[in-house]
């Protein structure tokens, strides 16, 4: 693989990804894409989903879901950067799965998911349980099927963000030290072998979700929290805009359902390893399964308009699932998943039936009179807006 212009095609991508005077980073993909069948094209007949070039000041990496090119001034930076609009471009290709941004590992052949925070220290943990032994999946994308609702290890290298903590022990230091082959100005790759790390393809069943909240000076410890907690979580690190939403609402809701569900608040990643080790050194009876959805067709979305003064109703074939006090909504074009919170909720339910703007501050006004009630009125006026806006709902009279 030489030469000024390289077609690539990943594993069994349909479409190859073009790489322009990018040859300098050929020699790293076995690395950060460990497991997968990268094979070079001669004569660059197909249209490529991703393009990847270089300057030599830096690197443009352009996709068609991209809304203006991504700019990276250094070679991990660019290959970062590659890494995630591949997988991008993997799920799109594939109306059966999703991906959700989030670190996993394995604890007794299920898998504890650590949904994406920012600055949160997934990387970093999932480096310190590698350290101590564990077996990683991903660290920050994780694909899902979504008929039997398995994730699937992407085989991706792990990767962490610079500069490392400093309250890091010397034994994950050496550890970490060890298996970097590839060092940035903002991250390293680490190499790490089919013990530690799963190999791409493999699947496992979900047995958990732990929200990581890192906070210094704090000890260890994980907190149950409910559903809706992790569930507002997961459904906004999800990507997959070729599934239609309400089978990925529903594949998740169950998904959470049935999982076990924490916080973990802690300071220092050994401490939490720790506790991770200590919860889940053993499970309960086995998990109910995870159904598979099914969704229908949909007519085409009608355009939202701006908010007047008429009647406004549910759209026909929203999906709705309610968590706690919290409601989650669906379309079946798969554009959207709207979070309600308990106003909201009440609120939805007025519109069941066809209903004016001021027909519903009046009812919040009589439930809650000691609102403003030009507060109200402006709140109301802004949920409807985002409601049609996302196609969820329709006037009265439609």
């Amino acid at each position: 693989m030489s030469g000024e212009s390289q077609d690539l095609i990943f594993a069994d991508m349909s479409q190859p990804v073009r790489l322009l005077g990018c040859d300098e980073l050929l020699p790293h993909l076995p690395l950060v894409f460990p497991g997968w069948n990268i094979e070079s094209i001669v004569g660059g007949h197909s249209t490529p989903i991703l393009e990847l070039s270089s300057t030599g000041d830096n690197y443009r990496l352009e996709g068609y879901w991209l809304t203006e090119p991504l700019i990276r001034d250094d070679t991990v930076d660019a290959l970062c950067a590659l890494v995630a609009e591949v997988m991008r471009a993997y799920v799109r290709q594939d109306d059966r799965m999703l991906c959700l941004h989030g670190a996993a590992a394995e604890f007794g052949g299920r898998l504890v998911v650590f949904p994406s925070k920012y600055r949160s220290g997934k990387s970093v943990l999932s480096a310190c349980l590698a350290a101590a032994g564990g077996r990683l999946f991903c660290d920050d994308i994780l694909p899902l099927g979504l008929q039997q609702a398995l994730a699937i290890a992407p085989g991706l290298a792990l990767r962490l963000r610079l500069p490392l903590p400093q309250n890091l022990s010397p034994d994950s230091r050496r550890f970490i030290e060890s298996h970097t082959r590839l060092r940035g100005k903002h991250y390293a790759y680490l190499e790490l072998d089919d013990d530690t790390l799963a190999r791409r393809g493999q699947q496992l069943p979900i047995g958990a979700f732990v929200l990581l909240e890192r906070q210094a000076g704090v000890a260890a410890e994980l907190e149950v929290i409910s559903e809706a907690d992790v569930l507002a979580q997961v459904v906004w690190q999800n990507f997959a805009r070729e599934a239609e939403a309400p089978v990925i609402l529903a594949v998740l809701s169950r998904l959470v359902a049935t999982a076990r569900r924490f916080r973990l608040r802690y300071d220092r990643a050994e401490d939490a390893v720790a506790v991770l080790q200590r919860e889940f050194a053993e499970w309960p009876d086995a998990l109910p399964a995870v159904a598979d959805p099914q969704a229908d067709s949909s007519e085409q979305a009608v355009a939202a308009g701006t908010l007047v003064a008429r009647q406004y109703r549910q759209k026909p074939g929203i999906s709705m699932v309610e968590v706690d006090d919290q409601s989650f909504l669906a379309d079946r074009q798969g554009a959207a998943i709207h979070h309600l919170n308990p106003i909201g909720s009440s609120i939805w339910g007025l519109l069941e039936q066809p209903v004016t703007l001021d027909e519903i501050v009046e009812v919040l006004l009589t439930a809650f009179p000691d609102l403003d009630p030009a507060r109200v009125r402006a709140d109301v006026g802004s949920l409807l807006q985002e409601l049609m806006r996302k196609d969820l709902l329709q006037y009265g009279g439609d």
